[in-house]
């Protein structure tokens, strides 16, 4: 009976799998771990009702008396029985030498701007953490920018090394359908897994949900008390090799942080926003979903006074951010004795915006909305306090923690790694873009050296840095060959795109948003 068991649910489980990973192509992108995974993963769930039926036959055929199997039926079923315990020792032993080897710790701060932090000039006490455990510890980049002002594209080329328009995952917009990460790409958790690796993402859901294909590759991928979740899943973990990737909306707006952080960040305005504070930190009708629209109707934005409070709001945030969040996550590591061997990234997905061009939060391809912090961490691997200060990009990411921890990345990454310089005039440019499927509109960015060229549905600005490094003085008017060339070069990047988004893009008709994801993303400002 142990042996009809074990072949049963070896059939269902394979069945199981083929139906699961139809698509993926796993095997023939060199991936076979993750169907091995995959299979003794339903293997485990199958097994248990398979041996309860099989117990449950010879139970049955007993009570009949009906005559016992012929010998070499038993024969076969013992057979079938030892393939199966072969297999899973051969499983059990490749699992656990796979297993030895660097950590990686992946943590994205949303909507968290490079300059606001003390290791990249800000003045203000925002970040004594992050400055002395990871940019005095580790390797700063100091120029790195985002391939899109919103969290979806953003974080899914982080984690595909894919452009927005490659991957085509973008945000959800009111309750409409969008797509789904196409199976056919290789995601960092995927390759990482394939390695050997236990895989889990701890993230505050909304624009990052599982259901978007942020999901593939991991064990675990929960949204929601990102932090406690994150702790106990590295306690449980830490005698064998672990990808986590840790995301959080902690500064994110409505900005409320707490009382002491706003005394201290701003003692001398008083006011409506802070009115407007006090009633949010205390709840308002309807929770949290009117929270994002009481905040910012409170705020006017021709007012330097209320400007000033917004933005000293966000840095006490990112202080809060900085004493609770990151200190936990890194004396965790400390405290597990992980720290040593544990490649940390620090980075977000775009910046905000405080009105130097006039509006608020992120909707354009302005510097302090795609300027983003980098920092990597891997003690005794990385110098400790070195800086790079030539341009990175966030797309990047994936290539070089794969470099770092000794891994190929798969085919078609569109990023490069960021381990060893680059030669004289081989720096790539940087693209960002954003789209809107509702209104139609696609915006681009590319920045070459100091210049920064934006293109809006044919109106286009230029600034050169070098002079005005706030991007405030369009020169675009005056500088027509400049135009010329770097608009020829981002049609040339767009078409070059093209290949890849026709293999890599969504399939089908994409998923809404849940009624509860819904209503996480109207308190986030998100939908109306």
């Amino acid at each position: 009976m142990a042996g009809i068991a074990a072949v049963g649910a070896t059939v269902g489980a394979a069945a199981a799998t083929v139906s699961a990973v139809a698509g993926h192509g796993y095997w023939a992108d060199g991936y076979p771990r993750l169907v091995v995974r995959a299979f003794w993963s339903r293997f485990d769930a199958i097994a248990a009702g398979a041996a309860a039926a099989a117990i449950a036959i010879a139970f049955a055929l007993a009570l009949l008396r009906v005559s016992a199997p012929r010998r070499r039926a038993v024969r076969a079923a013992i057979v079938a029985t030892g393939v199966v315990v072969l297999a899973r020792a051969f499983g059990a032993a490749d699992a656990w030498l796979a297993s030895r080897g660097p950590n990686v710790l992946l943590v994205s701060i949303d909507t968290l701007r490079a300059d606001r932090l003390g290791a990249y000039g800000c003045d203000l006490p925002t970040s004594p953490a992050f400055d002395r455990r990871l940019a005095a510890e580790g390797v700063l980049f100091e120029r790195c920018y985002s391939q899109s002002p919103k969290t979806t594209p953003s974080h899914m080329t982080m984690l595909t090394s894919l452009y927005p328009s490659v991957h085509g995952v973008e945000m959800w917009e009111e309750s409409a359908p969008a797509g789904v990460l196409n199976p056919q790409v290789r995601t960092l958790a995927e390759t990482l897994a394939n390695a050997g690796y236990a895989t889990a993402a701890f993230t505050g859901g909304g624009h990052v949900h599982r259901s978007r294909g942020f999901d593939h590759g991991f064990d675990v991928y929960k949204h929601g008390r990102e932090l406690p979740r994150a702790l106990a899943w590295m306690a449980d973990h830490r005698r064998r090799k672990f990808f986590v990737f840790f995301h959080t909306y902690q500064v994110h707006d409505p900005y409320v942080p707490p009382v002491p952080l706003v005394d201290r960040f701003a003692p001398d305005y008083h006011g409506p926003v802070r009115d407007a504070v006090d009633r949010l930190r205390g709840g308002v009708a309807g929770g949290w979903e009117g929270a994002h629209a009481a905040f910012w109707k409170s705020v006017d934005a021709t007012s330097p006074r209320d400007v000033e409070f917004v933005a000293r709001l966000y840095d006490a945030g990112i202080r809060q951010m900085d004493d609770t969040t990151l200190t936990a996550l890194l004396d965790a590591l400390d405290r597990l004795d992980l720290a040593r061997d544990t490649l940390v990234v620090f980075t977000s997905d775009h910046g905000e915006a405080f009105a130097e061009h006039g509006v608020f939060l992120h909707d354009d391809l302005y510097g302090e909305t795609l300027h983003v912090p980098l920092v990597m961490r891997f003690p005794g691997r990385l110098p400790a306090g070195a800086r790079r200060a030539e341009p990175v990009r966030t797309i990047d990411v994936m290539p070089t923690i794969l470099d770092l921890v000794g891994l190929a990345g798969p085919r078609g990454m569109e990023g490069r790694s960021l381990v060893a310089r680059g030669a004289a005039g081989e720096t790539p440019d940087v693209v960002s873009e954003y789209g809107s499927r509702r209104t139609g509109r696609r915006f681009l960015s590319l920045r070459r050296g100091s210049l920064t060229y934006i293109a809006d549905d044919g109106r286009e600005e230029l600034y050169d840095t070098t002079n005005d490094p706030a991007e405030a003085r369009d020169l675009a008017p005056a500088a027509p060959p400049v135009l010329a060339t770097l608009r020829a070069d981002l049609l040339r990047w767009r078409d070059d795109c093209g290949p890849l988004a026709a293999r890599f893009a969504p399939k089908g008709p994409g998923v809404a948003p849940t009624v509860e994801t819904a209503r996480q993303l109207r308190a986030l400002g998100y939908v109306e």
